[in-house]
């Protein structure tokens, strides 16, 4: 059964802008799940528990800071900007000019209350939304409470492709047990130029699906299935593990393709297929999984 989940936004008052530090999800009730945002959001609104941070450097490296917080829409076409991306989450994306009174797209900081959670485990998925020619990445990094220095999570960087649509899912990872029982600890996705000497325009880095559990059974686990692919030239790449069958719907909940037979590699050709969002739903045993498809 096909089914989305979205966590609404928080509106925020003008009053509390002086405030960066977004207020904190309480694991111990349920796992945090973020898996998408709109462009027609308001300016000045977030996702739950979140905030976007800005600088003032257009090529930001990984150890400059923020300065400031995103207070503009999410829909704009032109400039350094955050655009919400529907069902594949947020985007960050700099140019050579910020927008009015604005700062460059940094990071998006996620705070979350663990207390009573004994572990932490977190998964996230990052992508390439645009190719550009300079190279840049998104670093996953935390630290417990607000004031305290911000460190890289191991093997937690996503670096630009250049092939458009690439992505990757990060976890399940077990954050350290000093994150567990916290009554504020934040982790940050940081947009950065890798400093290398690359030129010319600059990529559209998206994060998406972000799952925080305080148990690995829990429904992040569900997520943790065995099976990669990968979408090139609207040519679908399939990896399965003890896939039975797949199924592609479009976005008004129609099967647009479907397979009872998966072999060990499959490579199924989508040209017939119209440009846009679509969901591939796996048929692994007992359970069912669902990913989002973007088709260019």
């Amino acid at each position: 059964m096909l089914f989305f989940l979205l966590l609404a936004f928080a509106i925020v008052s003008d009053f509390a802008f002086a405030q960066t530090n977004p207020q904190a999800y309480k694991l111990s009730g349920s796992p945090y799940y973020f898996n998408e945002w709109s462009e027609n959001s308001p300016a000045k609104t977030y996702p739950v528990s979140m905030i976007f941070h800005t600088l003032k450097k257009s090529d930001p490296k990984l150890e400059d800071e923020m300065t400031g917080d995103w207070t503009s829409p999410y829909n704009l076409k032109s400039k350094a900007r955050f655009n919400g991306l529907g069902q594949y989450g947020f985007s960050f994306l700099s140019t050579s000019l910020s927008q009015d009174d604005e700062g460059y797209p940094g990071a998006a900081v996620l705070a979350l209350d663990t207390r009573y959670c004994s572990e932490i485990y977190l998964r996230w998925t990052a992508r390439t939304f645009n190719v550009g020619e300079r190279n840049y990445f998104i670093q996953l990094q935390y630290r417990i409470g607000d004031k305290s220095e911000f460190t890289n999570v191991p093997n937690s960087v996503y670096s630009s492709s250049q092939t458009k649509g690439d992505f990757q899912v990060f976890g399940p990872i077990k954050l350290p047990d000093d994150y567990a029982n916290k009554s504020y600890i934040q982790l940050r996705w940081k947009y950065c130029y890798a400093n290398d000497g690359s030129s010319g325009t600059r990529p559209q880095l998206a994060v998406d699906d972000i799952y925080v559990a305080d148990n690995l059974n829990s429904s992040i686990n569900e997520f943790s299935d065995n099976f990669e692919f990968q979408i090139i030239d609207k040519t679908l790449f399939l990896y399965p593990n003890e896939i039975s069958s797949l199924e592609i719907y479009n976005s008004f909940g129609q099967i647009v393709y479907s397979s009872s037979v998966i072999p060990d590699y499959s490579i199924i050709n989508l040209n017939f297929l119209s440009n846009g969002l679509y969901f591939i739903v796996l048929n692994k045993q007992e359970r069912v999984v669902s990913k989002k498809l973007l088709l260019y």
